[in-house]
């Protein structure tokens, strides 16, 4: 039977996920976070495949249908959209920029745990984006990071020098969750060559 959006909308989540299905292979995947998100099937070469379309409701009914429609197409002609899709994936995985992820990253990371995003916003913009910019994630090594952490470091600004450090090592960590680095240029730069660390004075009492 045909979705409708009074019957998305009245679906609940359960302990387990669970599909409920449209038509011509269009299904919709209930979580149990209540979280919903489109799936499409279909058989190629003999062969059951599926591809994830987005998520409801940022992805409407309608547009889901659409979307299903143009990947029938492309599945009628012999080409699976679930392979397209994972090498579209891994082009851009190896094709993103510093420029392209750091904006991500500040949107999704430094927004999100700093009420003041103004440093950061400055180290990104005026220290790392007019170094590597356009170099893709993959290809940034230690030296790299350590170019400009220490040109920052000699020119007399060590505590900077040690938050641009640290803003690489935080950012690349989460290119590597998303898939788009496979190491951290920043770990090979430990804090001692940066920075001294300041000694704590406490005030006892007798």
């Amino acid at each position: 039977m045909a979705l409708t959006d009074t019957a998305i909308k009245a679906l609940k989540p359960q302990a387990k996920r669970y599909f409920v299905t449209d038509d011509r292979g269009l299904s919709l995947e209930v979580y149990p976070t209540g979280g919903m998100a489109w799936r499409y099937r279909y058989r190629l070469s003999g062969k059951l495949e599926k591809v994830a379309l987005g998520k409801y409701p940022a992805l409407s009914l309608k547009a889901a249908r659409l979307k299903r429609d143009e990947l029938a197409v492309t599945v009628a002609q012999g080409q699976s959209p679930a392979k397209q899709k994972q090498l579209r994936k891994a082009a851009l995985a190896t094709a993103t920029t510093v420029r392209e992820f750091g904006k991500l990253y500040f949107a999704d990371v430094v927004t999100r745990d700093r009420k003041d995003t103004k440093i950061m916003r400055h180290y990104l913009d005026k220290e790392l984006y007019p170094a590597l910019g356009d170099r893709p994630m993959r290809e940034v090594r230690a030296a790299d990071v350590q170019r400009i952490v220490f040109e920052k470091r000699d020119h007399g600004f060590p505590a900077a020098a040690a938050d641009i450090r640290n803003l690489c090592k935080r950012m690349w960590d989460y290119a590597l969750v998303r898939g788009v680095a496979d190491m951290n240029p920043a770990v090979a730069l430990p804090m001692r060559f940066i920075t001294k660390a300041r000694p704590r004075t406490r005030a006892l009492s007798p």
